[in-house]
């Protein structure tokens, strides 16, 4: 019976001893586990989710030649009619002479007929007068729009053009009333926009 006792009170006193030694040893383990970055090598490395297609929105080819040749008819219309509608009568003889300066943006036929007879509702007159005694220069701005225009096509766009004049002296500016309101023909010779009607 001593020896069996003195067993168990040394397998007994044992015990405390060994769970000390492996709670010990067991909590740094798991310390080193749970601060342990993990390694994974970049090719592993999947996402949560796939990053969405970057795609341009699907533009009819058509659509943007279209757009561009109404850019450029617009573009010879305001030019054409800038320089058309923009007078130095201390210089100018008449309206004429700014036609002759408009003649790149003129189809042919127009300026053979307009040079010919310029219809402006104010041409020569105590007013050119006045303004070529003063030196004014008349500065026109234009402006485009299509209300009630006929469809476009591909080699004819129509617009209607408001046309606002400024007499400008050294000292002054003076608007020139009334404003111009004048339909404008655009027509497409070979790869060019060109005035072909201006009608009052």
């Amino acid at each position: 019976m001593t020896r069996p006792k003195s067993v168990l009170i040394g397998i007994l006193a044992g015990v405390p001893i060994a769970l000390a030694a492996f709670f010990l040893l067991g909590r740094d383990d798991t310390a080193d586990v749970q601060t342990a970055a993990p390694t994974m090598s970049p090719h592993e490395i999947t996402p949560p989710f796939s990053p969405p297609e970057t795609r341009l929105p699907d533009t009819d080819s058509d659509e943007l030649d279209r757009s561009d040749e109404i850019f450029a008819a617009e573009s010879i219309a305001l030019q054409g009619l800038i320089v058309a509608f923009t007078w130095y009568p201390a210089i100018d003889t008449n309206a004429n002479d700014a036609l002759v300066r408009a003649r790149p943006w003129l189809s042919r036929s127009l300026a053979e007929r307009m040079l010919v007879d310029a219809r402006t509702e104010r041409g020569p007159s105590v007013q050119w007068g006045q303004w070529a005694t003063e030196g004014s220069r008349i500065i026109a701005d234009v402006s485009l729009g299509c209300s009630g225009c006929p469809p476009d096509s591909s080699t004819v766009i129509r617009r209607v053009a408001t046309i606002r004049q400024t007499a400008v002296t050294a000292d002054h500016t003076e608007s020139v009333d009334p404003d111009l309101t004048v339909w404008v023909t655009l027509t497409k010779d070979v790869d060019r926009w060109l005035i072909d009607e201006i009608r009052f």
